[in-house]
């Protein structure tokens, strides 16, 4: 079982690696730059950063109300919610791209 956790970390962390490359090459590629990319990027952005708050408040929720977290894990939580959220960003990016 420690070595399936540890491929699903490792594919985890590979996905988000691509999912930032999928990022960078957009935003400083000439695609990000015209109006198009603009309007792209844009609706990527109005759809993903409003969960920040949301996933943090129901993070708060669950250590406040369900089960204390500790420390680690609090941090651990946080860390799953910006690099999901990031790699959501890339997957919006991707089909925004096919779809205008």
């Amino acid at each position: 079982m420690d070595i399936f956790l540890v491929m699903v970390r490792i594919a985890y962390v590979l996905i988000f690696f691509y999912a930032m490359f999928i990022q960078f090459k957009f935003e400083w590629g000439e695609e990000g730059k015209d109006e198009r990319g603009k309007n792209i990027a844009s609706k990527s952005y109005s759809i993903v950063f409003p969960l920040i708050p949301l996933g943090w408040l129901l993070i708060e929720l669950y250590s406040s109300y369900i089960s204390a977290l500790d420390y680690e894990a609090y941090k651990l939580a946080i860390w799953f919610l910006l690099t999901g959220l990031m790699i959501l960003h890339a997957v919006n990016i991707t089909i925004l791209k096919r779809k205008y």
